[in-house]
């Protein structure tokens, strides 16, 4: 080989070398220029486990500053040249933006880790063992009880509406359906009741080709349903709480009113491009807003527990575990979102921890179609395991319940961000 070749060559390894450790070793010197902890020791702290393993890479990414600082403006570029959306987001047709794994779980089906890697088809079958044994105990427990249990898994935007992610003409025969639809069929045939969301938002969907101006049924840049969306499963979940024979007997009279608000979506920024709302309008939504005639909105006061609700002055009988499809409209956004327009039009401003509007969500309008009391535990992305923790250690939510009614987005029943875990109930009361 020519000497200069080797030369070459040389140069090459050299450079690729010092590209590849210019990372971790930039890194390290940051934290110890600011007295902080160095990561990468973490991974000698502990037996290396899998799970410590995964929670390590979690870490090193979290924390890295090539992470933090360059990545989003390299993103917002690469937005920029190419359209490209970056790990979290997809463009679809007339400028939807879809979060990539609710597509990830439609396409791979549940063979998808938290991480997003693939797995087995014996782990596959494990998963979704996992998740159904979560629900039958839950069942089970409740009944122990006489609580019954109505599930709801909630549809991911692509699943109702898969003609906006692509051109691409769409298989008639058979029909496109998400796996989902097996659990709900998997839990009837074990006895436990379930709402079909997905029939019934196909349902809409079908009237709306005779109505153009219908609204549809999910916002087109976040992962979430628009006002119409939460009102028509709260309605979903109401009657099939009447066929059971579980719906309370109406005891309130509420009042509603319409409220305009101005939302981005929440996929604007999932996607961490700076500047990326600038790329697209801002939507504005009516809804519905749910009153109280003598307390008002149907939200959390300072006597509540983070992340629960409990009807003032009146006991319950419905008690909703669910995420944030239960969140938009009803609870104060964890960030600013948007707000109300004035009357001039433009945005009026807004904080965090900002109600948009407050009282409009699946919550009070599941209230509305029952004229009845609702009491909630709500957690973001944890409606598989967190609001179960929840509930195990306040007791006093569960006392004088007769159903529960436990909502959860599609895509966590592969990506679930604690698993599917047993979780007791709380100690009965005396």
């Amino acid at each position: 080989m020519p000497h200069s070749a080797r030369k070459s060559e040389l140069v090459l390894v050299i450079g690729f070398l010092a590209v590849t450790a210019a990372v971790p070793v930039t890194q390290t010197a940051l934290e110890l220029a600011r007295r902080e902890r160095v990561q990468f020791i973490d991974v000698f702290r502990h037996w290396p486990a899998e799970k410590d393993l995964r929670q390590f890479e979690r870490t090193l990414e979290e924390k890295s500053w090539f992470q933090r600082t360059l990545r989003p403006w390299q993103q917002g570029f690469l937005f920029a040249t190419v359209r490209e959306t970056g790990a979290k987001g997809v463009m679809g047709r007339d400028r939807w933006l879809f979060y990539r794994p609710d597509l990830r779980y439609l396409i791979d089906r549940p063979e998808i880790t938290a991480d997003s890697r693939r797995i087995s088809s014996s782990d596959d079958r494990t998963r979704w063992g996992r998740v159904e044994r979560a629900i039958l105990r839950f069942r089970d427990q409740l009944q122990e009880r006489g609580i019954a249990l109505v599930v709801v898994p909630v549809p991911g935007k692509p699943a109702v509406y898969p003609d906006q992610v692509t051109r691409r003409e769409l298989p008639q025969e058979p029909p496109f359906q998400s796996p989902t639809c097996e659990l709900l069929r998997a839990l009837q045939r074990q006895g436990v009741p379930t709402v079909d969301l997905f029939a019934t938002f196909s349902a809409a969907r079908s009237n709306a080709v005779r109505t153009p101006t219908s609204t549809p049924l999910y916002l087109a840049q976040d992962t979430h349903w628009t006002p119409r969306g939460a009102q028509l499963a709260a309605a979903s979940v109401a009657t099939r709480l009447g066929e059971l024979k579980l719906a309370p007997a109406p005891a309130k009279e509420f009042r509603s009113e319409r409220v305009a608000v101005i939302r981005w979506g929440d996929v604007l920024d999932l996607m961490q491009i700076p500047g990326l709302r600038g790329a697209f309008p801002s939507q504005t939504v009516e809804c519905l807003q749910v009153l109280d005639p003598a307390l008002g909105p149907l939200v959390p006061t300072a006597s509540d527990r983070p992340g629960t609700y409990r009807y003032p002055g009146q006991q319950a009988s419905v008690l909703v575990l669910g995420d944030s499809f239960c969140r938009i409209y009803q609870y104060p956004e964890p960030q600013s979102l948007g707000g109300r327009p004035t009357a001039a039009g433009r945005n009026e401003g807004s904080g965090t921890k900002r109600l948009l509007p407050g009282s409009a969500g699946f919550i009070s309008h599941l209230a509305l179609a029952l004229r009845s009391p609702v009491d909630a535990i709500v957690s973001d992305g944890g409606a598989s395991t967190d609001v179960r923790r929840k509930l195990s250690t306040d007791p006093e939510l569960l006392e004088g319940k007769k159903v529960v009614v436990w909502e959860f987005a599609e895509r966590d029943i592969a990506l679930g961000s604690q698993g599917w875990e047993d979780v007791p109930l709380p100690v009965k009361l005396d």
